[in-house]
């Protein structure tokens, strides 16, 4: 039976000690220096008793991080695996030699430690405690042995040797993320009996603000977007705009989900990788067949939709956005593949297009993830300040120049732009239009 009892060191301090079982099998440790603090310990150890029959396993810290990436290996995607994989790996091999070279136990990470390193990992103060030299030293023999075909598999193990170093200064948000993923880990553990407290659980994130508007290219930015694009990577962005895909799914998708006889896109799951949310449909409109037909005609790869130059998967789309952004003079917050999705439904909204099916469209699980576009109608606000009009001087009239007018200028058109490329889905009886004059096609 488990029990607590008072102990006192040489050294005069003060300790409440757990013990369970007999020797050889004894289980002992300190569980609290206060005898609240142990009566608390005490009672989730017996609770793991009552539910496992047994107390949670003494596992050391490398012991527990592998036992849940060989979770992860078979219930999680490889690019999971991967996130996942470097925030324990920056916690475990990083935070904990440097900091706590005494820290071994996974029951003896306490809250205090997840505190520290959420200070440390946000004053830059953790670093890479492994050796560097020997490593690259081994890849640069291999590399002489086998040179490099320039293959993907190649480029990931051999680029930069092999090795995306750790980031010293990082962001609150991406700081917020790492605590989160530690706490699911320790969560892990207490579910299969390796602990038995959740130091995360009263960890503070970082207070964030709040999203209220997502980062969209308007009409103007979309046109110089696409101008300063190549024919091929016109093509390629604009099936990204009139489909809302994200990065993932477009990454993935083979000639085989493209069914233009039935004017659907399928969104399913490959064998190595699957949706975000659930598989889903998305309409073809006739701009997007257009350009479907006229990139299946030019296509580099008989499976992949988007594929590189050797016809492999294509998985650097970002670069190529920020290096078409940059050229185009676009702002580096819109210069994101994700900003072309939120381009898509921003439009939408504007357009007048209902919000569920938006979240229809975009393959939202949650109709609160689409409110994010409901922002980007504000119609009924620009009516409600109008009632501000009165108070206003005469001398200069607020209605002397209209809002179309004002548009023009902010372009530096003189003509209103046509608002987005066609697309079937519509509000009411409308059509909705993404980007540019219909009458061109819209990788100019």
């Amino acid at each position: 039976m488990a029990t607590i009892h008072k102990r006192t060191y040489r050294d005069g301090r003060v300790a409440w000690v757990l013990t369970h079982g007999s020797p050889p099998n004894r289980d002992r440790f300190v569980a609290g220096e206060t005898k609240e603090e142990a009566e608390a310990t005490l009672r989730l150890y017996k609770r793991q008793l009552a539910l496992h029959g047994s107390a949670p396993e003494a596992l050391t810290i490398t012991e527990a991080v592998s036992r849940y990436e060989s979770f992860l290996s078979l219930n999680r995607s490889k690019s999971t695996q991967r996130r996942y994989g470097r925030v324990l790996q920056t916690f475990a091999d990083c935070f904990i030699p440097q900091f706590h070279p005494g820290l071994d136990l996974l029951r003896d990470v306490k809250p205090l430690h997840l505190e520290e390193y959420k200070r440390e990992r946000f004053e830059g103060s953790i670093t890479e405690d492994v050796d560097e030299l020997e490593r690259e030293g081994a890849l640069r023999r291999e590399l002489e042995e086998t040179p490099k075909t320039g293959s993907p598999q190649a480029n990931a193990k051999y680029g930069w040797l092999g090795r995306k170093k750790l980031s010293a200064k990082v962001t609150k948000r991406t700081i917020n993320y790492e605590l989160q993923t530690l706490g699911g880990f320790f969560r892990w553990c207490i579910k299969h009996n390796l602990l038995f407290l959740n130091p995360a659980e009263t960890v503070e994130l970082f207070r964030l603000p709040k999203k209220n508007y997502p980062k969209f290219m308007t009409a103007p930015e979309l046109d110089a977007f696409f101008k300063a694009a190549n024919e091929y990577e016109q093509r390629v962005f604009s099936i990204l705009l009139l489909t809302g895909m994200r990065k993932g799914e477009i990454e993935h998708l083979e000639w085989s989900d493209v069914r233009l006889d039935l004017g659907l896109i399928f969104i399913s799951e490959k064998e190595d990788w699957q949706p975000k949310t659930n598989e889903r449909l998305i309409p073809i409109s006739p701009a997007l067949q257009q350009v479907l037909v006229a990139h299946y005609a030019d296509r580099r790869s008989d499976r992949f939709v988007i594929s590189n130059t050797v016809g492999n998967r294509e998985t650097h789309l970002l670069e190529k956005v920020k290096k078409i952004c940059r050229k185009a003079g676009i702002k580096p917050a819109a210069a994101t593949v994700h900003a072309l999705r939120h381009s898509f439904g921003a439009h939408l909204r504007m357009a007048g297009v209902p919000l569920a099916n938006i979240a229809d469209l975009m393959g939202h699980a949650d109709l609160s993830t689409t409110q994010i576009y409901a922002q980007v109608q504000i119609d009924h606000l620009r009516d409600a300040v109008d009632n501000l009009t009165p108070l206003v001087p005469d001398s200069t009239p607020v209605t002397a120049m209209s809002r179309t007018n004002v548009a023009q200028l902010e372009s530096g058109t003189t003509e209103a732009t046509q608002v987005l490329v066609s697309n079937e889905v519509s509000s009411e009886s409308n059509p909705v239009r993404l980007g540019v004059p219909v009458s061109q096609p819209i990788y100019r």
